[in-house]
């Protein structure tokens, strides 16, 4: 295992008492769970194992799930509870509400791999938002540091604020705006992100409303129409054009028929593809 690796801790056991007592792990955003957003996040960005605290619903996705002791006992017990499950000299936490996790776990990684190059690392680093804010649970830390603090700790990591650990430590803050540090942990804020969502939806004709269309638009191109799913490609269409923008779609379908027709893979596995680009997309830029 290489000195620069890591892997991740999702943090996914509040109650979820801003949100009236929600599971907030299982909240929807842009068709995904908010808990599925941020393990996918930690793993794209490199995180060769990904961890989530949380009930059992919440690790659909992770290669584990644990529960911190006693349940609901605060971030900091969840990441002692999630330490042993780790063996990479780095770890990642990334609370599970983070509105775009992809940009979140992707300014941690080149951030960690640009402080190793330089032998910077210290302890690690977290963001910091506009407002000063010290974002605690959107960081990357060396593991033996959380180790080594979470054990002087003992029981007393139950309920206790995470500076306590965290903030003892040598590490980077890395300025980012407040979009991008935000959380979803009230109704007002799921709503604004859900509003973001509903404004870059189109309207879709139902896939057996194109069957005739199919059929003459592949004859008169000397193709043969049995080759071609609509329902997989209006799905992919769909995502691209939620997530990225309405003329995307047609752009996107076309190179997706380009990939099909020039043999790199079939039509549902590259749809899938195309169609996780896109969620990806739409956390790397929200406003757009």
């Amino acid at each position: 295992m290489s000195a620069g690796q890591f892997q991740a801790l999702v943090l996914a056991g509040g109650r979820g008492s801003r949100l009236g007592g929600a599971d907030k792990a299982g909240l929807l955003l842009h068709g995904r769970r908010l808990v599925d957003r941020a393990v996918d996040a930690a793993r794209r960005a490199g995180a060769s194992r990904v961890v989530v605290i949380g009930p059992d619903t919440a690790g659909t996705l992770a290669d584990a799930v644990l529960r911190e002791d006693p349940p609901f006992s605060g971030p900091l017990a969840a990441i002692a509870a999630g330490l042993p499950e780790l063996t990479a000299p780095w770890t990642m936490v990334l609370a599970c509400d983070l509105q775009r996790p992809a940009a979140v776990a992707s300014a941690l990684a080149a951030a960690h791999a640009a402080a190793l190059a330089e032998g910077s690392a210290g302890d690690g680093a977290l963001l910091r938002d506009a407002d000063g804010r010290i974002q605690w649970l959107a960081g990357i830390y060396r593991t033996q540091a959380l180790r080594t603090a979470c054990t002087a700790l003992g029981d007393g990591v139950a309920n206790a604020p995470v500076r306590r650990v965290l903030g003892e430590l040598d590490l980077q803050q890395l300025p980012v705006d407040n979009d991008t540090s935000s959380d979803i942990d009230t109704p007002q804020a799921l709503e604004r992100a859900r509003q973001k969502e509903r404004n870059t939806m189109g309207q879709y004709l139902p896939p057996e409303a194109l069957e005739d269309w199919l059929t003459a638009a592949a004859a008169e191109l000397e193709l043969d129409a049995s080759a071609v799913d609509i329902a997989t490609v209006l799905d992919a269409a769909k995502h691209v054009a939620h997530e990225v923008a309405r003329p995307a779609a047609p752009l996107s379908t076309f190179l997706l028929g380009l990939a099909v027709g020039s043999g790199k893979g079939d039509l549902a596995g590259l749809s899938a593809q195309l169609i996780e680009r896109a969620h990806r997309w739409a956390d790397e830029h929200p406003d757009e």
